[in-house]
């Protein structure tokens, strides 16, 4: 099995990806559904137990370099093999996505098949924002330091992979040629897809764009704090195929104000799960 992993923040275009790479031939594992999920729910259940066993939640994940080596979190292994078998049984390629693999992915990679292959698309953190504010009235400030953790991670894990890094605005203003640079980088890492990508209908379309940054090229925000900023233009200078991705050296420290944002974010989140107790009957 050869599986291709679709890496990026939430609201990023890692759905219409992971779609298009399913009408390509890909096995998805869900449904293919324009404006919907492309997420197997039994992959994503591992994933967020991942993340709440180390006490974070998708909006404040475990800080640090080195949660996912704790040893409680072995047990997960077994359950993230079967969840694969559960998902894709004897496919011979497969695409993954889910927003959370980002932080996640060392604990997959034993059982993501011979050689996987990572596609990271990314979204200018701007437009992110936007997103954000209007699905969960989340504020610039947290959603930049949620941005700068995923796509950080996400280039830490892939690191070593061949990987395809591609922006946002341009699978919106270039669908085609987006998709057929992807389905070429594929190819030469002997991933093969069965249908063409100049004449399949990948359902690639700019109608999806809901919050557009007025520059795509900047990152011009009073909330943005310096290495979320070198990430950015890190980031637009990634885009192509490579066929080992090397992450950027050295990496950018995220800011204490950002950490103490998402862990503020976690607590609050983690507190809203756990029912209150009654108080005893004196």
């Amino acid at each position: 099995m050869r599986t291709i992993i679709v890496l990026g923040m939430h609201r990023s275009g890692t759905s219409a990806i992971a779609r298009a790479l399913g009408r390509l031939g890909a096995e998805t594992g869900a449904p293919d559904q324009l404006g919907h999920l492309v997420e197997h729910r039994g992959l994503r259940t591992v994933n967020r137990q991942l993340i709440s066993r180390a006490g974070g939640t998708w909006d404040g994940p475990p800080p640090g370099a080195h949660w996912l080596d704790d040893p409680h979190l072995e047990r997960f292994d077994a359950r993230a093999a079967e969840a694969m078998r559960a998902a894709f049984e004897d496919a011979d390629v497969v695409v993954w996505k889910d927003p959370r693999t980002c932080l996640t992915l060392p604990r997959w990679l034993p059982h993501l098949g011979d050689r996987p292959v990572a596609v990271i698309i990314h979204r200018h953190p701007v437009e992110v924002a936007a997103s954000l504010e209007v699905r969960n009235r989340m504020g610039a400030s947290l959603s930049f330091a949620v941005w700068e953790r995923y796509n950080a991670e996400a280039l830490r894990h892939a690191a070593g992979l061949p990987t395809f890094v591609v922006e946002y605005s341009q699978t919106v203003n270039e669908p085609r040629e987006s998709i057929v640079a992807l389905a070429e980088a594929l190819a030469t890492w002997g991933v093969t897809l069965p249908n063409d990508p100049r004449t399949t209908d990948v359902g690639l379309v700019a109608t999806e764009r809901h919050h557009q940054a007025d520059l795509v090229d900047r990152f011009d925000h009073p909330d943005a704090t310096p290495s979320q900023l070198a990430l950015f233009e890190h980031l637009r200078r990634l885009g192509g195929a490579h066929d080992l991705l090397i992450p950027p050296t050295p990496a950018p420290e995220p800011s204490q104000a950002s950490v103490d944002l998402m862990r503020r974010a976690a607590r609050r989140r983690l507190e809203r799960r756990t029912p209150s107790r009654p108080h005893p009957v004196r």
